[in-house]
């Protein structure tokens, strides 16, 4: 069976540390939490990837310029229709807008179709979780966002996600673009 692949922001250890700790409160005795391992903020989704497409997914997160910055995880919510726990921000930083949005137009151009919904940042934290009122979290999580990594799923272990492949994000300013 082919995992699904998608790029992501990934939290160090001490980010997902606090992600945990702040958010560990918030989980109903039901729901299946997430590894924390598997703390993820997913840029743009690719689903199962042929050799080729793979390449050009490497190329296009190798293009794509965007500077290193802050991200205040600072709420709780759900997808109550897919039954998702998440936290994350009350606002998305232009930096994080741009950096998808150059994604997606360069993995247009290599034919790997994705979600059109408007983007909206979270970090998934449990599954199976109904009627969750959303919330600000009782502290700010200030996440300093500085690579952008390449993961697939492995179903039926834990923790599930694998980085495939790591960019740092540059150091120039600017808003980003690709290359």
């Amino acid at each position: 069976m082919a995992e699904p692949w998608f790029l992501a922001l990934w939290p160090g250890p001490q980010t997902r540390d606090a992600l945990v700790r702040e958010t560990r409160g918030a989980l109903p005795p039901a729901a299946r939490a997430v590894h924390p391992a598997d703390l993820h903020l997913t840029l743009v989704f690719l689903g199962e990837l042929d050799a080729a497409r793979l390449s050009c997914a490497e190329a296009v997160a190798a293009a794509v310029f965007a500077p290193p910055f802050q991200l205040e995880i600072d709420r709780i919510g759900q997808f109550a229709r897919a039954r998702v726990l998440w936290c994350g921000p009350s606002r998305t930083p232009e930096v994080l807008a741009a950096l998808v949005r150059g994604l997606q137009s360069g993995l247009e151009r290599c034919g790997i179709p994705f979600d059109r919904r408007p983007y909206r940042p979270h970090l998934t934290l449990a599954r199976k979780v109904s009627n969750h009122e959303g919330h600000a979290l009782s502290g700010t999580v200030a996440w300093s966002v500085r690579e952008l990594v390449l993961a697939y799923g492995v179903p039926g272990s834990k923790p599930r996600y694998r980085i495939h492949r790591r960019w740092p994000l540059s150091t120039s300013s600017g808003p980003p673009v690709l290359s």
